[in-house]
């Protein structure tokens, strides 16, 4: 993996407000009220003390950290979901100044801040940026990104302060959320696949601070959640070994996905975008193998690794379900990075064989076009659909304690507006707690 080569220098502070912004513009918007995973941990801090459900687990997932920070940003907002929906879009804009760190390290200014601005403006960050509980992913992407950049400067100056970052942004991580949990091994596999020499002391090292983390994560996960967490919603998960169907899922989510999703932004993908996403993954693979240096194709290597290692579990837990599980948007916020990041190899090596420069800005300008254009026109989609939502859940929620039998639990119809298809119906008991919390008045509607 070879340093980029000197360009003109774009000043990281623009960069960052651009990259800020972005997300706010296209993403942010008024609305209603909480909605889907939000209820469940609403229903969580009403029912347990501030300490206990910190360190309860969600199903299968332990995220104490998450519960911190979600805990402190609800009790700030209150009834002000569209506050929450801001911090989403804001945290999202920080990722992608992450991601044009880390591409910046290895490419020049103009082609780190297209990849990363086209990141920024995904539309699948709107299955992230209206449910506020997925601030979760947001945190422990943006750790994870914060330990890959200690990684990198590991890799050029090894020190025992640059270690104790990594562990520390690396436990943050999967304490934010699970799914990169095996993906941290994507750290230390970073220096084995270096093209810099990395001695055999200082990539050990990194492994240990990584070992550390994951000896840190069971022992927690095994006293405050347990074993029965991790088949909760998974009844057969060691039943038998993983077949076709495990590897499809795997393969689907990790590789397939991202690439459909840079051409449009909502989960139920136009035949198009098929089409031109397998078309973008196959030249990249193909250019990338057949132009590229050793540095070239270690780096895409990793890249791929990037996206497999997460899905190894989340592939185990999920794929007996649907293999159409696998193009969940929220997971495309972790892929995106793999896939922006074979690209960008692609087009350093197609561009500089191009013709005419002229040749090699037109193909970039038309395959921009079509990129912003699948996304912008997905947006309407999320938003039409979690207005809905929202307006439904807001409804139910103002009219919860007007039952005259206050013990009566909501029926099915009325449940599923707040989180429909999912986790046990919430009481009226509960809805007043959760007014409470929020800072409404329980006895008024």
């Amino acid at each position: 993996m070879e340093l980029k080569p000197a360009s003109p220098r774009i000043h990281p502070f623009w960069v960052l407000l651009l990259l800020l912004a972005v997300p706010v513009i296209t993403f942010w918007k008024p609305i209603f009220f909480y909605i889907l995973d939000d209820w469940t941990a609403l229903i969580q801090m009403t029912d347990y003390p501030l300490g206990r459900y910190l360190v309860t687990p969600d199903g299968e997932q332990w995220f104490p950290f998450f519960h911190l920070v979600y805990y402190g940003l609800v009790k700030v907002a209150g009834e002000h979901y569209s506050l929450l929906v801001l911090i989403n879009c804001l945290g999202t804009g920080v990722n992608a100044f992450l991601i044009y760190l880390f591409f910046r390290r290895h490419w020049e200014a103009g082609l780190a801040l297209t990849l990363s601005l086209i990141y920024a403006v995904a539309a699948l960050h709107h299955s992230i940026a209206w449910n506020a509980f997925y601030v979760g992913y947001l945190l422990s992407l943006g750790f994870f990104l914060g330990a890959l950049l200690i990684t990198d400067s590991y890799l050029h100056s090894p020190s025992a302060g640059k270690l104790w970052g990594i562990g520390l942004c690396a436990v943050l991580s999967v304490l934010s959320h699970n799914y990169p949990l095996v993906g941290l091994l994507a750290l230390p596999l970073y220096l084995l696949l270096s093209e810099q020499q990395v001695s055999r002391r200082d990539f050990w090292a990194l492994a240990t601070v990584i070992g550390a983390v994951y000896l840190f994560f069971f022992i927690g996960y095994l006293e405050f959640a347990g074993v029965q967490a991790a088949a909760s919603r998974n009844f057969k998960v060691l039943a038998g070994i993983p077949g076709p169907a495990y590897l499809a899922h795997l393969f689907c989510g990790a590789i397939i996905s991202p690439f459909l999703y840079l051409f449009w932004g909502f989960f139920h993908f136009p035949i198009p975008a098929y089409i031109a996403g397998i078309a973008l993954l196959t030249l990249s693979l193909a250019a990338i193998w057949h132009w590229g240096g050793k540095g070239d194709k270690y780096l895409a290597l990793w890249a791929l690794l990037l996206n497999l290692l997460p899905f190894v579990l989340v592939s185990l837990t999920r794929y007996q379900r649907n293999v159409s599980q696998a193009f969940v948007a929220r997971y495309g916020i972790f892929t995106l990075f793999g896939a922006l990041l074979l690209v960008g190899l692609a087009w350093r090596l197609v561009a500089v064989r191009m013709p005419r420069r002229w040749v090699a800005h037109a193909l970039a300008g038309v395959l921009l076009t079509v990129i912003v254009c699948g996304q912008l026109f997905s947006l309407p989609i999320w938003t039409a659909q979690y207005r809905e939502m929202s307006r439904l859940a807001r409804k139910c929620y103002v009219n919860l304690n007007r039952s005259p039998q206050v013990s009566q639990t909501l029926t099915p119809e009325e449940y599923r507006k707040f989180c429909p298809d999912a986790y046990p119906t919430i009481t009226p008991r509960q809805a007043q707690q959760i007014r409470r919390l929020l800072g409404g008045d329980p006895g008024h509607s």
